[in-house]
């Protein structure tokens, strides 16, 4: 948008004829890059749908595309960006078997980009399901679905941190999860990378090799954004944890 008049400058779609539920609720990145020999103005996006976009940020043109999680419901991007559907990829009256699920392969949660690094990280879930459609008769005042899903069982599920080159969205290193994160990423001046597991860990990571560093465990499911912030020149870092807040000093 034109932050003076609100006027629409461009727009780019990433789920053309959503019948996944992937509407777009991601944290995108802005950053500068080289493509092509020239330094380009650039802004990158993991989205919901399992793949990861870059795109010119004055112009909303598609830079560059790939998957970053498992996802079976396209073959690939076109020239343009959009989606070539998969045959059978459709929620289905016996239930279609997709990934990622309707929560999608991140969602709400925040990346990160380090630009000493040139790294996107984002924490992934990684968990299918069967999407269904269902003849639901309208009845006002109520709740309409036309469809919904059943996600696989935890054991068919795992999350991970992933460290993705940013204009490119090759994989760099992953850090393995139990189970689908919802906790937000951090990344630091100083090489490090903060997230939280479903399990109560809260973990830095090197930011270069994915090598855990530190771990602490809180007792309580993370599903919060880590911060961090200074008092009287001492960082600190921060993570809600079920109930309770804690806060770390580097």
């Amino acid at each position: 948008l034109n932050p003076d008049t609100g006027k629409m400058q461009w727009y780019f779609q990433s789920s053309p004829h959503d019948t996944h539920d992937w509407d777009a609720t991601h944290v995108p990145m802005l950053f500068d890059a080289e493509i092509g020999g020239a330094k380009r103005k650039l802004l990158a996006v993991a989205n919901r749908n399992a793949f990861y976009y870059v795109l010119d940020r004055a112009t909303g043109k598609f830079v560059a595309g790939k998957p970053y999680a498992k996802q079976t419901w396209a073959t690939g991007l076109d020239p343009n960006g959009r989606p070539i559907a998969a045959r059978d990829a459709e929620p289905s009256k016996e239930g279609t078997l997709i990934w990622p699920n309707l929560n999608g392969a991140t969602v709400w949660f925040s990346p990160s980009y380090d630009p000493q690094t040139g790294l996107v990280y984002v924490a992934t879930r990684e968990i299918g399901a069967r999407y269904f459609k269902r003849d639901t008769p309208y009845k006002p005042g109520t709740f309409f679905p036309g469809g919904g899903e059943d996600e696989l069982p935890p054991d068919d599920a795992w999350g991970a941190i992933k460290a993705l080159k940013a204009e490119s969205g090759d994989l760099r290193w992953e850090f393995k999860l139990h189970s689908p994160p919802w906790a937000g990423v951090l990344s630091t001046a100083g090489g490090l990378v903060f997230s939280g597991s479903n399990e109560g860990n809260f973990y830095a990571l090197n930011a270069r090799t994915g090598r855990p560093l530190w771990d602490f465990q809180t007792g309580g499911a993370i599903g919060a954004n880590p911060v961090s912030f200074n008092i009287d020149g001492h960082q600190f870092i921060g993570i809600a944890a079920d109930r309770v807040l804690y806060v770390f000093g580097l």
